[in-house]
């Protein structure tokens, strides 16, 4: 670099390249606490200097609580706390590694642990992060564990589909059902969607919500809560719908 001079530089640019965003870390270290301090301290170093790791959760997982530290991390540092969120760890959702860092006695749970995301204190917990629309009292924009059988389920929301050409040209995704399909075909065949669609398909998905306690986190909406946590507990089967038929599979909702 001839004639370089450093008072050229863009110290601005300089300083937003060289921020940390990621680490070598692999899902493996996020399965045990034996490394969690050491996790923790490259958390807080290099994304939230200034929060005080004595302030993390010590026993169960508490909303309140949590929501008060996860909004002490998103003030410092809104950028990380999403890099937080979001963080790039192979089969991590979003905000599990945000509960891995707020709870000094939580790991996740791995691939095998169908249906318990993180464990805290020795209790698995099943997280799932979507979004709450206010207006129709739902939560939802998630997905179950790929263990929970659809299969019988989605071909007949398929035949019901295709049985009117104004119902399927609501939509050209061939293996989805959406909104507007789903009520059409509510209004038209009621009774066979309620047998072969949405009855099996509430038993099945209160069934896998229920196996653990369910961490709820807001993925995207309402956006002043992003990354909060929503709810923390169990679900009544009649709480319990369907979303939309989307990519082969029957996304839930949850009623609040």
């Amino acid at each position: 670099m001839p004639n370089l001079n450093i008072k050229d530089l863009d110290t601005e640019f300089l300083q937003r390249a060289q921020k940390i965003t990621s680490f070598n870390l692999n899902p493996a270290d996020f399965l045990t606490l034996k490394h969690k301090n050491e996790i923790q301290y490259l958390f807080q170093t290099h994304f939230f200097p200034k929060f005080d790791l004595t302030k993390t959760i010590k026993g169960a997982p508490d909303k309140n609580k949590l929501n008060a530290l996860i909004k002490a991390l998103k003030q410092e540092n809104s950028a990380h706390f999403m890099a937080l969120h979001n963080y790039n760890l192979k089969g991590v959702g979003p905000g599990e590694t945000t509960l891995f860092f707020l709870c000094d006695k939580g790991h996740l749970g791995g691939g095998a642990s169908a249906g318990m995301d993180i464990v805290i204190n020795g209790k698995g917990y099943e997280v799932k992060a979507g979004n709450y629309v206010a207006k129709d009292g739902y939560f939802g924009g998630f997905k179950l564990g790929g263990t929970v059988p659809l299969e019988k389920i989605t071909a007949a929301a398929f035949e019901l589909r295709d049985r009117d050409k104004d119902i399927k040209s609501k939509s050209a995704e061939r293996t989805g059902v959406n909104g507007t399909q789903i009520n059409m075909i509510k209004e038209r065949y009621g009774k066979e969607w309620d047998k072969t669609v949405r009855a099996p398909y509430v038993k099945l998905a209160h069934a896998y919500l229920t196996k653990n306690p369910l961490i709820l986190i807001v993925n995207t909406t309402p956006a002043n809560q992003r990354g909060e946590i929503f709810y923390i507990g169990t679900i009544k089967e009649s709480q319990v719908e369907i979303d939309v038929i989307s990519q082969g599979t029957v996304k839930p909702k949850i009623k609040f």
